[in-house]
């Protein structure tokens, strides 16, 4: 239910980007490095609102469970729980503006953004697995790099913080918590390389 929430409040803002804008530019983009990160599908909307400035919207989505080496050779811990599982699942939300000083679309830009994330995650470095619901604001900056006229790729990093409602988990797979409560963060959010159809 929440994700259907989030999904129809997502598609409304893009609707009114549009819908306020129809004079003005769009790009839709999908950044490689977030496809990379496990199979996390990705897509961010922007719109020019003015020559410097525009505003995007952005969603990720991975729901993917791994298992590391043979599914048949299964490797247990001391209390029986499987250690090969391995995720880095998650549903992101985020709505922000650029501000671009040479001209929209092109060149160096910088943004700002709120965002929303539940993740849950696990097994990668460690054995213990964690989940939660994070809202924050993020900064960053990058450039953009002109193919063609309707074809960009774009570089860029950024960090965000706020705070999270979490839960950690002993194993990936058990419910046995080991430590929960809210804490504040700031993480490396994104690292961009982007391919961009402008229209």
């Amino acid at each position: 239910m929440r994700f259907l929430t989030f999904a129809l409040s997502f598609s409304a803002v893009l609707f009114g980007m549009c819908a306020t804008a129809s004079a003005q530019r769009y790009s839709v983009s999908t950044n490689f490095v977030e496809w990379a990160n496990l199979g996390t599908a990705n897509l961010e909307a922007g719109v020019a609102v003015a020559q410097h400035f525009s505003l995007h919207a952005g969603m990720r989505y991975n729901n993917w469970t791994f298992r590391k080496g043979d599914p048949e050779d299964r490797f247990t811990d001391w209390a029986g729980d499987d250690e090969r599982q391995f995720e880095n699942r998650k549903q992101a939300y985020n709505l922000g503006i650029r501000w671009w000083p040479w001209y929209i679309y092109s060149g160096w830009w910088g943004y700002a953004r709120g965002q929303y994330m539940e993740y849950n995650r696990g097994g990668l470095f460690h054995h213990t697995a964690e989940e939660g619901d994070a809202f924050g604001v993020g900064i960053g900056a990058g450039y953009t790099h002109i193919l063609s006229r309707n074809w960009n790729i774009e570089f860029g990093a950024g960090l965000w913080g706020g705070q999270t409602a979490y839960r950690t988990y002993r194993c990936t797979n058990c419910g046995s918590v080991v430590d929960q409560g809210r804490k504040f963060f700031i993480l490396p959010d994104d690292v961009f390389i982007s391919l961009i159809f402008v229209f």
